[in-house]
């Protein structure tokens, strides 16, 4: 527990600091000039310029040698790094071997990932992670540290946490006189220690109280499992929701489905990605205009990783529900659930389940550069292709339009003349009629004067 205590500490340390503290150039540098005096001649003075890096100072070197004073907060990465030099404010270290010389003075804390460390200076607190700690200077305030050694050669101000094999400490010095507290092995405070076995401390070196947990071998924990269970549910499950919030196209690609050039490009960025950021990173960090951009990249990088793996199990359902023609958001978020634990399931396998996990971080962050990347610019190519072919249509719809007004126009015209003949017939009927009368009547009369005549 507390091994894992310290890691979560040492992360959220390094993060909180670097977040809250501004990123200054280190190449601005004012001179002091300072007096001293030559004791042999009291009246000769001579003046000495030192100079002092003021702001942040950053260093990526092979071997590392801090002696000019820094007015800010110091962050190397190397293989040896000495300092030999005050540092004002914070001191980030990793190395294969740091060591903090007599003249070494970090007024704030050092917070060090290296395999050996020898602390031989002053400073505030410690808190580390290495194979030897090795302290023979004064340390103001706490040690906290995971290492298999450590050593304590000298007085620390307060209490020490540390997850370790062995402590030694220096012994007292057999003299009548009662020896400095900085002449041997001491820790004023309480001394908690966590290892396998306990370890024998000898009488007057610690003030405090000692405090021995014995660390507990691997077993299977139930617990552990459930909640690195519930911890990937609950994180794929809230991004699930928020993608279906935010967009819900990304939910539902059947019409965009995987195919071999679309799975090499997902897997192609999910690789170039995070080194492109962290070059980008890098770069931006030896700008002193852009420096500050760096942090907000990094930050973009870890939450990427954060979210890839619930990405990619996201993504598998999404295939899977479009496999199986599921359309309904609720019997998608019961498979998302199924598939969640299958993918846990599978982390848990030796060996293969690392794999897995990698496979899916890679899958993760190239499926979200893809629907960042490459789906709006075929989203935006498909909506002006639906433009233009709506368009047409329109204009084919066009001219047919015209033709149907003409055949209308046509249609009423024929109508009109049809009407008109009929007309034309009906009056020359009734005139033929009216005369076939007239002539009948003409006939029944010469019949009558004939049978007058007659008689």
């Amino acid at each position: 527990m507390l091994k894992k205590k310290i890691n979560i500490i040492f992360l959220i340390a390094l993060l909180v600091i670097s977040l809250l503290i501004p990123i200054v150039n280190a190449e601005n540098e004012v001179n002091v000039e300072t007096t001293t005096t030559d004791q042999a001649n009291p009246i000769s003075t001579s003046q000495e310029e030192v100079t002092i890096t003021e702001g942040d100072e950053y260093v990526f070197q092979d071997t590392v040698t801090i002696d000019t004073p820094v007015d800010g907060n110091l962050f190397i990465m190397a293989n040896t790094v000495t300092i030999n030099t005050q540092i004002g404010g914070d001191a980030f270290i990793f190395a294969n071997t740091l060591n903090i010389e007599d003249n070494g003075y970090i007024l704030n804390n050092i917070f060090a990932c290296a395999n050996t460390i020898n602390v031989k200076g002053v400073a505030y607190n410690i808190y580390s992670i290495g194979n030897t700690l090795t302290i023979d200077g004064f340390i103001y305030r706490d040690v906290k540290s995971i290492c298999n050694t450590l050593n304590i050669n000298s007085m620390i101000g307060r209490d020490v946490f540390t997850n370790c094999s062995s402590i030694n400490f220096k012994e007292k010095p057999n003299t009548e006189e009662t020896p400095s507290i900085a002449s041997y092995g001491s820790i004023q405070g309480n001394l908690n220690y966590s290892s396998d076995n306990e370890i024998s401390i000898p009488e007057g070196h610690v003030s405090g109280e000692t405090h021995f947990s014995q660390l507990q071998n691997h077993t299977f924990d139930i617990s552990y499992y459930m909640y690195s269970l519930g911890a990937i549910l609950v994180s794929a499950i809230i991004i699930w929701l928020i993608g279906l919030w935010i967009s819900p196209k990304l939910l539902h690609n059947s019409s965009h489905p995987i195919t071999w050039r679309k799975a090499l490009q997902i897997i192609g960025l999910g690789i170039i990605v995070p080194i492109v950021i962290t070059l980008l990173s890098v770069i931006i960090l030896l700008i002193p205009i852009t420096s500050q951009f760096t942090i907000l990249l990094l930050c973009v990088l870890a939450i990427l990783f954060f979210i890839s793996t619930s990405a990619a199990v996201i993504d598998v359902n999404t295939m899977i529900c479009n496999k199986l023609k599921i359309t309904q958001n609720l019997y998608k978020l019961g498979f998302l659930i199924v598939t969640t634990i299958i993918f846990w399931l599978l982390t848990l396998i030796p060996y293969a389940g690392m794999i897995i996990s990698l496979i899916a971080i890679i899958w993760g962050i190239g499926t979200i550069s893809y629907n960042i990347l490459i789906q709006e610019k075929s989203d935006k190519t498909n909506l002006d292709s639906d433009k233009k072919t709506s368009n047409s249509e329109e204009k084919i719809e066009e001219p047919k339009s015209k033709t149907e007004k003409e055949n209308s126009s046509d249609k009423s015209t024929n109508a009109k003349e049809e009407d008109k003949s009929d007309e034309t017939t009906n009056s020359k009927e009734e005139i033929k009629s009216d005369e076939t009368e007239k002539n009948e009547e003409k006939n029944n009369e010469t019949d009558k004067n004939k049978d007058e005549n007659s008689k």
